[in-house]
């Protein structure tokens, strides 16, 4: 099954140098858009819920959907909760089967942050789920189609490494000038507070508000240790603009079913572009430290899938052997 948890999809992006998208799943057609993508691509990715989305998506009802969804790709997919801000939100996804979850105490006082957390992660462990947190505030809103510059409270290093340390997260959500929504002017990324934070926590760093970031400020993030990069807002952005143009040029166009193949291929083509940038496109053509745990290539029919799924065999027996 190519379903992993998030400590096994960024174990090569951490040492590899790549970031592995974590894109949010509004709807089915969201959800094809990214598998899509990412199989064509040959690349990990991460399958986002946000708490701030259950108003779209009933939980119970599209988590299967999700699971399943992954269990069948030829490449590996972590099924993440984004941004649980509430005790309620983290067990409903817990109970719904999701491989990781973040918990998303950024506002609270420091200590309360770090209790919260603490115990988050010791009962996601618990059942082999892995934890995001996220320290200092990454600014705007998820979605937002208003403008914003807000930078935010951005991230202590010193304070990253006691929060790391105390928590023992699997990852770390970090506030470096990044914000959710649409940026009003070209966002100001904060590297030497980034590389400080790097050598500070020695974990996976998580870049949150990446749409509209330009791709140069993406590598060199990536090479400072981002290993999970956030996009939703453009995908969001993307496909209103696609519907927007069939309705504009034939107003009287009522097939509501090709409306959403077409937001579903613009999607799918930005997540593609994303891919590339990140580092991550033909990842999953050579062996790689998940294969064991993922076998997603197993799953499926192709000559390339059989030779993968070849190579993931080998990779097993290498790793018995030692």
């Amino acid at each position: 099954m190519a379903l992993v948890n998030l400590k096994d999809i960024l174990h090569g992006a951490q040492s590899r140098r790549y970031a592995v998208g974590a894109f949010n799943v509004v709807s089915l057609e969201s959800l094809q858009a990214i598998l899509e993508a990412a199989t064509q691509m040959r690349s990990p990715v991460i399958l986002n819920v946000a708490e701030v989305h259950f108003k779209y998506v009933d939980l119970e009802t599209i988590a299967p959907v999700i699971r399943r969804a992954a269990e069948k790709a030829a490449i590996p997919a972590a099924l993440h909760l984004d941004h649980g801000v509430s005790f309620e939100a983290i067990m409903r996804a817990l109970r719904a089967g999701f491989t990781s979850v973040m918990f998303d105490g950024s506002t609270l006082p420091y200590e309360e942050n770090v209790q919260q957390t603490r115990e988050i992660v010791k009962m996601a462990h618990a059942i082999g789920v892995t934890v995001e947190a996220e320290l200092g505030v990454v600014g705007g809103a998820e979605g937002s189609s208003e403008a914003t510059d807000d930078r935010g409270m951005l991230t202590d290093p010193k304070q990253a490494e006691d929060f790391v340390k105390r928590t023992k997260v699997d990852a770390l959500a970090v506030a470096i000038g990044s914000a959710h929504g649409l940026y009003r002017a070209k966002p100001k990324l904060d590297f030497k507070r980034l590389a400080e934070i790097r050598d500070a926590t020695g974990i996976p760093l998580v870049l949150h508000g990446g749409s509209g970031i330009p791709d140069e400020d993406f590598k060199r993030a990536i090479e400072l240790g981002i290993c999970k990069i956030n996009v939703y807002t453009e995908m969001a952005q993307i496909a209103s603009h696609r519907i927007r143009g069939i309705l504009d040029k034939d107003p009287s166009f009522i097939s509501f079913p090709d409306l959403l193949i077409a937001a579903r291929e613009a999607m799918r083509d930005l997540v593609m572009e994303k891919i590339k940038v990140f580092g991550t496109a033909d990842v999953c053509s050579s062996p790689n430290a998940f294969c064991p745990t993922c076998q997603g290539c197993v799953v499926g029919s192709d000559e390339y899938s059989r030779l993968a799924s070849q190579i993931a065999k080998a990779v097993i027996e290498q790793l018995n052997k030692e």
